[in-house]
């Protein structure tokens, strides 16, 4: 089991690559010392004053979270500030702050989490997009190829999703003649031909020298050709799922259980007896996603929030929409964060924080 907070963060890594997160995210270790053993780890959504005090409180000193303490850098870490109240408060108990942010949104089971809540059945990613990679390419002789291939992958490289060790191997030969005063290790020093492998892998974007210098430490060549190139590689993005009910129910229906589910109220844009049966969703903000959810020919997008007009244009174009709140429909990472907290801690040191928003609403009457 996982001794430092440096071990936790490498195993959340696994699960969760930060180096899937948005370019201007913060996530990992945000505050405290990676040296300190695990004594516990508290997990909820939002890493505030009260949450650092309930972790203290819980024997841990660990907070683990989705949102970072703060995604601009910090000028200052004073009081004047809720940031800095957060990094002071977490210093003064001792606990440090990891945050899994943007890539658990990427990460399969982060993607998967708020579609499952709801009870739908999963068809596919709503939306694809394209993150950079380093695409590094290294031509090696036959033998040597399964030894520079694994330090390849102990320097970070083939990752793809839920898979290791991924990458694309093609067989040629390799020829060269050497100059005077060069020392080649395999063939002669004239009209040399060689068996060789092209190995191609991906390696997050930053990471290809490192691979290069990994590749090149174990190549049996006094100059191997390895090259490194900037691609992208699609990953998804929210969900298409289905109602697993073998008859369509009504947008009222399909309100009254999101509501039921995420415990919380809902508003709802367009006509409550509106069919449906496919239901896009996505945690936090769906803006952005609507036009996917329309192309994905969704009934309905489930989300936290939407613009007025954004939701005005939508319903015009036979796309409902329900608004569940930013943080309900993020509650479900909590539950994705925590399995992988137990798997790293053991279960007995892990503290689930109870379900709670940081909003709430009045109804007309009362």
């Amino acid at each position: 089991m996982t001794s430092t907070v440096t071990d936790l963060v490498v195993m959340l890594d696994h699960d969760f690559p930060m180096a899937w997160a948005e370019p201007w995210d913060r996530v990992g270790l945000r505050v405290g010392d990676g040296r300190a053993s695990v004594h516990g780890v508290f997990v909820t959504l939002d890493p505030t004053e009260e949450a650092v005090e309930k972790t203290a409180a819980a024997g841990a000193n660990v907070l683990l979270t989705h949102h970072p303490p703060f995604l601009e850098a910090l000028d200052e870490v004073t009081g004047s500030s809720t940031a800095g109240r957060v990094v002071l408060s977490a210093a003064r108990r001792g606990v440090a702050i990891v945050a899994m942010h943007t890539n658990l949104d990427r990460a399969p089971a982060g993607g998967d989490a708020l579609a499952e809540g709801l009870g739908l059945s999963v068809l596919r990613p709503l939306e694809r997009s394209l993150q950079e990679v380093d695409i590094v390419t290294v031509y090696v002789p036959v033998e040597a190829e399964a030894a520079v291939r694994q330090e390849m992958i102990a320097a970070g490289a083939g990752r793809i999703g839920q898979y290791e060790g991924c990458a694309f191997v093609g067989q040629g030969s390799g020829g060269f003649s050497a100059l005077e005063g060069a020392s080649p290790r395999v063939g002669e020093a004239d009209g040399a031909e060689v068996a060789e492998k092209r190995v191609e892998m991906i390696a997050p974007t930053g990471r290809g020298l490192a691979v290069v210098d990994a590749a090149r430490a174990v190549h049996p060549y006094e100059e191997p050709v390895i090259t490194v190139a900037r691609g992208g590689l699609s990953r998804g993005v929210a969900r298409l799922g289905r109602l697993c009910s073998t008859t369509p129910t009504s947008l009222a229906g399909l309100a009254s259980a999101v509501s039921e589910r995420l415990s919380t109220p809902v508003r709802v844009w367009g006509d409550e007896g509106t069919r449906v049966r496919t239901v896009a969703v996505a945690n936090g903000s769906g803006t952005s996603l609507i036009g996917a959810a329309r192309e994905a020919g969704a009934d309905a997008l489930v989300t936290g929030e939407v613009r007025y007009h954004d939701a005005l244009e939508a319903l015009g174009s036979g796309l409902a929409i329900v608004e569940a709140g930013h943080d309900a429909t993020e509650w479900p990472l909590v539950r994705v964060l925590a399995r992988a907290a137990r798997r790293a801690v053991g279960d007995g040191a892990v503290i689930e924080d109870e379900v709670h928003l940081a909003w709430w609403s009045r109804g007309k009457g009362e």
